[in-house]
């Protein structure tokens, strides 16, 4: 795996890191706002999981495969559209054959220059775990292509001046076209967000934030200065899972990703992780993943 130097784990990449390991070329240290590239005919299997620190939007164009995201595993094959979301963990891939994709992924950085001009449903797609995946009609997969591929080639032109400028435009007019797709009406209006949806999109932010020193559902309730009731209502309503399981699976998966591919000792995991002890922590493991935490390191190192 590639180490990123402004990273602590190995199994942390940003939108540079993922194209040079896709690429299979390590050499390159060019970091990059955002970046094109292509799979083709490829077969991958992953086993400890990875965390994303840009978004990527991936179009599968052929072959079939089975990844998990978040907390949910999802199908994909031709026509699927996959969101792999900033500091979102994919802890599980493999192909069932060859697989063909097309992949623009962006930066935090450039991210968050987008956003705020666009829908509130694109901070709920980011943000939610159960939207990773979307199947496209064939001429909506065209239009979604097409629209890649002029970003990529865009990407890949010589600096100018107000490069930066029309990337940043492209890709806003991607993200709109993912929107419409995701929550185009059938009369063509895109609806507004529920004050739900905004709720689930709050607390899993300030679940990213705050996991690794949080995880009472009763904390994250003030923070949105709602009931726990409440939030354990609404979270459970757009996800099927409770907050709790929401707030766990950020943990757990943290700890993956630095028990499979770092020096620190599972003490310093647990430290890290703000847990009350070493002992502690392993029971929490243990109970959430069925492996205590040494059996996974030793799992993810053969």
């Amino acid at each position: 795996m590639i180490n990123s130097g402004n990273t602590e784990f190995y199994h942390t990449f940003d939108i540079t890191d993922i194209a040079r390991y896709i690429k299979r070329n390590s050499d390159s240290e060019q970091r990059s706002d955002a970046v094109f590239y292509e799979i083709d005919g490829a077969d991958y299997k992953l086993q400890a999981p990875v965390r994303l620190l840009g978004l990527t939007i991936a179009l599968c164009l052929e072959g079939e495969g089975e990844l998990s995201i978040g907390v949910k595993s999802f199908k994909c094959s031709k026509n699927s559209l996959i969101l792999l979301n900033p500091n979102q963990y994919v802890h599980s891939l493999r192909t069932f054959s060859p697989v063909k994709f097309m992949l623009i992924g962006c930066n935090v950085e450039i991210l968050q220059t987008i956003v705020p001009k666009l829908s509130g449903f694109l901070s709920l797609m980011i943000h939610n775990p159960m939207e990773s995946v979307t199947m496209l009609t064939d001429q909506q997969t065209v239009n979604m292509k097409e629209l890649m591929k002029y970003v990529g080639k865009k990407l890949e032109a010589p600096e100018t001046p107000i490069k930066k400028t029309k990337i940043r435009s492209l890709l806003q007019a991607l993200l709109c076209e993912i929107i419409e797709i995701h929550y185009g009406a059938a009369d063509g209006m895109v609806r507004f967000q529920t004050r739900k949806e905004e709720i689930f999109t709050k607390f899993v932010s300030e679940v990213i934030n705050n996991f690794k020193s949080e995880r009472s559902v009763s904390f994250y309730a003030d923070r949105l200065c709602v009931t726990p009731k409440h939030l354990s209502a609404v979270v459970k309503e757009i996800t099927r899972h409770t907050a709790g399981e929401l707030i766990d699976h950020y943990v757990i998966m943290e700890a993956k990703v630095m028990l499979a591919e770092s020096s620190l000792t599972i003490q310093e995991v647990a430290n890290k992780l703000n847990f009350a002890n070493q002992s502690f922590f392993g029971k929490y493991f243990k109970h959430l993943t069925g492996f205590s935490p040494s059996a996974f390191r030793k799992m993810t190192s053969i």
